[in-house]
């Protein structure tokens, strides 16, 4: 365990007494134990429950977040909102990041991430409707965000952003990836900027991939400037 980490622990271990059992992994560590919670999020209905959790540390965090595991079995198995490898499905993967970096702590990821998560499950439960909306999975999750959050015209867009991110990172000067014609400044810069700044490499290639998974089967319709970029990309990632 780091000296970086342990204060971090402690501290989470503090509030959240339960989570008591700390376990070596191949890459990383796993904190493990009941979570209890007792919550009312942005004025919705007042809940209170518990999950067992296991929360997997990786070595390199925070440039890599934690990711959850619910250990109790209490989670329904027709919940769409876990991953294929069993953690938990947070949030969208920058918007966890935005979150995170709010207050970069792991008392903050619980209290921020996996209480609101595990809230929002038992809302579901309780009454078939999430009380935060419900966002989607994978390619169409991540495309849909970046729509959302730039309010971009459609998924063209979204690719083009992206694009733009992961080859250049923020340049205000640029051309502005949504098709409008200004220089980033003077467009969407804020938000590219505060993309930039969460995003990391890593982040950064698995949105690429995801979203232009979406134009695979249409890649021939994508603009020419666009489709040279990707195979820019494409070709960074290969090699």
């Amino acid at each position: 365990m780091t000296e970086e980490l342990a204060p971090q622990i402690a501290e989470l271990q503090q509030v959240h007494r339960g989570l008591t059992e700390i376990t070596k992994k191949e890459h990383g560590i796993a904190l493990s134990g009941p979570l209890p919670f007792e919550a009312s999020l942005d004025g919705h209905i007042p809940i209170a429950d518990s999950f067992d959790i296991e929360l997997l540390i990786p070595d390199v965090y925070p440039r890599r977040l934690p990711r959850v595991r619910e250990a109790g079995g209490k989670i329904d198995s027709h919940y769409e909102h876990v991953n294929p490898d069993g953690t938990l499905c947070l949030a969208v993967p920058i918007e966890e990041r935005q979150i995170f970096c709010q207050q970069p702590s792991l008392l903050s990821f619980v209290n921020k991430l996996v209480i609101p998560y595990f809230y929002g499950y038992c809302h579901w439960k309780k009454y078939g409707e999430h009380p935060f909306g419900e966002h989607k999975h994978g390619a169409e999750g991540i495309v849909r965000y970046y729509i959302d959050e730039l309010e971009l015209v459609d998924e063209v867009a979204a690719l083009a952003v992206v694009c733009f991110l992961f080859e250049h990172g923020y340049r205000g000067h640029h051309a502005c990836p949504c098709g409008s014609g200004l220089n980033v400044r003077r467009c969407h810069g804020p938000k590219l900027r505060e993309l930039h700044q969460h995003h990391t490499p890593e982040t950064l290639r698995q949105d690429f991939a995801l979203v232009f998974s979406k134009f695979k089967g249409d890649y021939l319709s994508l603009p020419l400037p666009l489709k040279r970029q990707v195979l820019r990309l494409l070709d960074r990632i290969t090699h």
